[in-house]
């Protein structure tokens, strides 16, 4: 009797075990095939991160190219180009003289060098040639301020004889709006290298205002010059062609 109870107790510990095992097995199972699913899934997303293919090489270097034509086309240029014509009413207070002159200009600009020309008939004739620095500014048809230095020549001055000196000075444009601002120049004559004896330094200061209309501007400056002893005082109103 006291067998069969024993052999009972150990028949129920067995399945009480046996129990609680499968128990415990049904619940770890899923976690394994859990962490199973997410190392394969993760593993998989790893290789096809670095994973390389000719067809998407291809549609980079297409995308690639489109975005390089979109910047080509809405890029400003580095190159620009103008000419500009004025007429000119001048004044010499000292010899109670008046009279009317044109003055026209060609630059060209590459990003912030540039050259420009100019040819003026005044009370003399009178070449100059150029080359820009523009320190501050994108191009000419901006805020900017630009230094310059060159050569001037200069027929028909008062000593009977042609000049030919330095020159050098600033161009300084501010825009007030997008359409409209204020814009001047200071020049400094050296003392000429050849030509007329006695002939001496001098300066010539420019400012006014201008407005824009795309490749068009329209400006009107006052001048004062002042020249070996001679003070020149007048007004212009011009245009200038950008393309």
């Amino acid at each position: 009797m006291e067998v069969m109870k024993s052999f009972a107790r150990i028949r129920r510990s067995t399945i009480l075990m046996t129990g609680l095992a499968l128990t415990c097995a049904s619940i770890a199972a899923p976690a394994r095939a859990d962490e199973v699913y997410t190392f394969v899934v993760k593993k998989q997303e790893e290789k096809k991160k670095s994973r390389w293919s000719l067809a998407e090489w291809l549609d980079t270097r297409d995308r690639m190219r489109l975005m390089d034509l979109w910047l080509a086309l809405h890029s400003p240029s580095p190159y620009e180009f103008y000419l500009g014509a004025e007429p000119r009413w001048m004044s010499v207070p000292a010899q109670s003289f008046q009279g009317f002159g044109m003055r026209y200009t060609a630059g060209a600009f590459a990003s912030i060098f540039g050259l420009t020309g100019e040819r003026q008939t005044q009370l003399s004739e009178e070449s100059l040639g150029l080359f820009n620095l523009r320190i501050f500014g994108f191009n000419d048809q901006n805020t900017n301020i630009t230094l310059q230095a060159g050569i001037r020549s200069r027929d028909g001055v008062a000593q009977g004889a042609a000049t030919r000196g330095a020159v050098a000075g600033t161009s300084m444009t501010f825009y007030l709006t997008r359409f409209f601002g204020i814009a001047g120049h200071w020049r400094h004559y050296f003392q000429p290298s050849s030509g007329a004896v006695g002939a001496q330094t001098g300066n010539r200061y420019e400012g006014g205002a201008f407005i824009d209309f795309n490749f068009l501007r329209i400006y009107g400056n006052y001048l004062n010059e002042r020249e070996a002893g001679v003070g020149v005082t007048g007004f212009a109103l011009g245009t200038r062609f950008y393309f």
